[in-house]
């Protein structure tokens, strides 16, 4: 008589723990990139509050050399709010993690968080025009109206690149942690517009008060 082995069938793996598939979490993380996604969308504030800190050169025939002030070029608690505003928008339109925040991202904040970097490009663009807006139809000084242009790309500067490290972090939501995709354009952010007033006051505004070179 043969005996029978019956083998013990081995035990059904565990699914691993996924937090945004309770509803709780799913609802939070709505209300996040709700609250995220609309912050950026009303995003003019703030990025026009910081704009200001950067005197513009009228480029006009009536006014070249002519340096708006309408706030202190210092940085002061005002600013530092508006930037801190602005980051935590970043942060919020990520979303959460699926897992843990050494994971990866979550599918809907990922989609968030590259919607919000043409968001980001918009208000840049749109901002840096509202600025110089004044300024266009005049009859200029120099060529080419200088620095009306070279202004409004300098201004440019942090918001494109913000926008374009959101738009390339969305991306990577499956290769990347949360936590980096969340962190790189606060980061970026900050970086920039820490050095572009920095910059701003001490060399591009002595640039653009004289004749174009």
């Amino acid at each position: 008589m043969t005996a029978e082995v019956n083998d013990a069938d081995p035990p059904t793996p565990r699914p691993r723990e996924v937090l945004t598939a309770n509803p709780l979490r799913r609802w939070i993380e709505a209300g996040l990139l709700l609250v995220g996604g609309l912050g950026l969308i009303c995003l003019v504030d703030p990025t026009l509050v910081l704009l200001e800190y950067l005197p513009q050169v009228d480029p006009r025939l009536d006014g070249i050399g002519t340096v708006s002030a309408r706030q202190p070029p210092d940085i002061d608690f005002r600013w530092i709010i508006n930037a801190l505003i602005f980051a935590m928008l970043l942060i919020l339109v990520t979303g959460l993690p699926v897992r843990r925040a050494t994971g990866a991202g979550s599918l809907p904040g990922a989609v968030a968080q590259a919607i919000g970097g043409l968001v980001v490009c918009f208000w840049a663009l749109a901002s840096a025009a509202l600025i110089n807006l004044a300024y266009f139809g005049e009859h200029c000084t120099y060529a080419a109206c200088w620095p009306m242009y070279e202004q409004l790309a300098a201004t440019l500067v942090p918001g494109l690149l913000t926008a374009l490290a959101m738009i390339v972090m969305a991306n990577l939501v499956n290769r990347l942690a949360w936590w980096i995709r969340t962190l790189v354009p606060v980061v970026v952010w900050l970086g920039t517009v820490l050095i572009q007033h920095a910059v701003w006051t001490s060399y591009l505004l002595n640039l653009f008060e004289g004749p174009p070179r």
